[in-house]
């Protein structure tokens, strides 16, 4: 069917919506993208168009959107879309269309890109992160179809936790049926540069040690009688390794987007110590063991496995270097029995135990290339801290507002202080106090320093392209080395299984030569 064909079956009658005219500005649809090729080649530059051309929907988000639930706003904002924008596929040349563009010419009809950005940049002037996710609708297609969606869970971003999906071309608010799917992640510009490294990868770290833990039970042997029984060990890497490995990996996002030094260093310590350790128990057992086959073949897959995970923390720990400049990171090693782990590496803590070397790290705070923090550091007077950031504000703004802020801060920065005086609760009861009273500190800062909040962006900008590039990359290696693995087992089966016909077929003929000399 050719493409007039289907945009005559898809038309619909839309409001006019004059009210909201005011609150997007005028176009005349000089920002328009053409990206020659097909939906997978447009995608590429989605993210960065949403992010330029933000602020053409700030009027809008604020007066129809800003301040609902979650799921209401995803819900007023579909409906919002599919009732004042008409639908029309585009041909081969993808047009990507700012907001203001898609508005001034919502009559004529958008395609599905110039919808998705629509809705993101509504998505990101309301504070909520999301994704743009781009869809494969039926085996043996390419990428045709882009869409919205929004995680249920707004801290981590997990789409395991549920997720609203909005898209502006259909009336349903429900994800249709789709055979493939691949997601770019979109998170609010306030949260920095720090955001990026302690969210978006943090959550692509976290969805690939679940990828590998899957891969590493299906392709485990259950062998009768194993000293690793299968649904033990399954039971175990699921809860006492996937599940607790990932949990460290999200506090320590958490530390990273407050930039908590102390809180950073003691995570990334212990993920360490557990992964290098765990790494070296199973490497020993792996090449000394005298467990018989189907055992040695469990523990070389489980070393496999955890050497993966290894990779994916380093490469997390290379670009946590890489862009958080206002850490200096000092490495070093250390020597530790491998039973002083806690995580489980399928071989116990004291199965023929070994001392081994860990890494360990010292971070150092550097001075903020702003000049100040918004959130009251461990190592500051809380004095000295309060006077500098109200002289920032008194030079850079004259207009009063350092006295407001000081009457908002103060009694969070008291409340900071009294936890710190509590020496008895421990380093870890102190972060989960203090952690919401961090959150309210950086929140109050940048409803006072603007200029804050546009260095924040400027400084994310091109980091976060980066970030998920990398994030990408990883994926793609993993899955590659995945298939690489699957295929060199695939023909170590062939092989044995001609090895076993040739066998049977030397039996045969000594058995016909044997009868017929009889």
């Amino acid at each position: 069917m050719n493409p007039e064909a289907i945009n005559t079956i898809l038309y619909r009658p839309i409001q006019k919506g004059s009210t909201y005219d005011k609150l997007l500005p005028h176009s005349d649809c000089s920002s328009v993208k053409i990206a020659n090729g097909d939906t997978k080649v447009a995608i590429e530059s989605m993210a960065l168009w949403v992010y330029k051309y933000q602020h053409h929907t700030q009027k809008l988000s604020q007066e129809k959107f800003a301040n609902h639930p979650l799921q209401k706003l995803c819900k007023e904002l579909h409906r919002f879309l599919y009732q004042h924008l008409q639908y029309k596929i585009d041909t081969y040349d993808q047009l990507l269309r700012s907001p203001a563009c898609a508005w001034a010419t919502r009559s004529q009809g958008l395609d599905c890109k110039s919808y998705s950005i629509f809705a993101s940049s509504v998505l990101l002037n309301c504070g909520v992160t999301h994704y743009l996710r781009r869809v494969i609708q039926q085996e043996g297609e390419g990428y045709s179809h882009v869409y919205v969606i929004v995680p249920k869970n707004q801290h981590t971003f997990d789409l395991n936790d549920g997720y609203y999906t909005i898209d502006g071309t259909l009336q349903t608010f429900k994800e249709q049926d789709i055979h493939q799917s691949d997601d770019v992640l979109m998170t609010p510009k306030t949260q920095g540069l720090s955001g990026a490294i302690g969210g978006e990868l943090v959550k692509g770290v976290g969805k690939l040690v679940n990828y590998a833990v899957s891969e590493f039970i299906q392709e485990m042997n259950s062998c009768s009688g194993s000293y690793y029984d299968a649904s033990v060990v399954e039971l175990k890497i699921r809860r006492d390794l996937r599940d607790k490995l990932q949990q460290k990996i999200t506090q320590l996002g958490e530390a990273i987007t407050f930039r908590n030094r102390a809180r950073t260093q003691h995570l990334f310590n212990e993920i360490f110590k557990e992964v290098d350790l765990g790494i070296a128990h199973l490497r020993n057992e792996t090449a000394y063991s005298s467990y018989e086959h189907c055992d040695g073949e469990t523990l070389a897959h489980a070393l496999a496995f955890a050497e993966k995970l290894k990779t994916f923390i380093d490469n997390f720990f290379e670009e946590f270097k890489k862009h958080a400049p206002y850490f200096k990171v000092e490495e070093f090693t250390k020597s530790a029995n491998v039973n002083s782990r806690t995580l489980y590496f399928v071989v116990e803590n004291e199965t023929n135990p070994i001392v081994a070397d860990y890494r360990f790290i010292v971070v150092r705070k550097e001075i903020s290339t702003y000049g100040l923090d918004p959130i009251f550091p461990f190592e500051a007077n809380a004095a000295k801290w309060l006077v500098n950031n109200l002289a920032h504000l008194q030079k850079t703004y004259n207009d009063g507002r350092e006295k407001s802020y000081e009457k908002e801060i103060t009694p969070l920065l008291d409340k900071v202080k009294a936890l710190r005086a509590k020496a008895h609760l421990g380093g870890e009861m102190l972060y989960y106090f203090e952690q919401p009273l961090q959150r309210e500190l950086y929140k109050v800062w940048l409803r006072y320093d603007a200029n804050y909040t546009q260095y924040l962006k400027e400084e994310a900008q091109n980091t976060r392209t980066a970030n998920e590039l990398a994030l990408r990359d990883y994926q793609e290696r993993f899955k590659k080395n995945v298939v690489e693995d699957q295929q060199a087992k695939k023909r170590k089966r062939l092989k044995i299984q001609v090895g076993i016909g040739a066998a049977a077929s030397a039996l045969l003929v000594l058995f016909l030569q044997k009868n017929k000399k009889l």
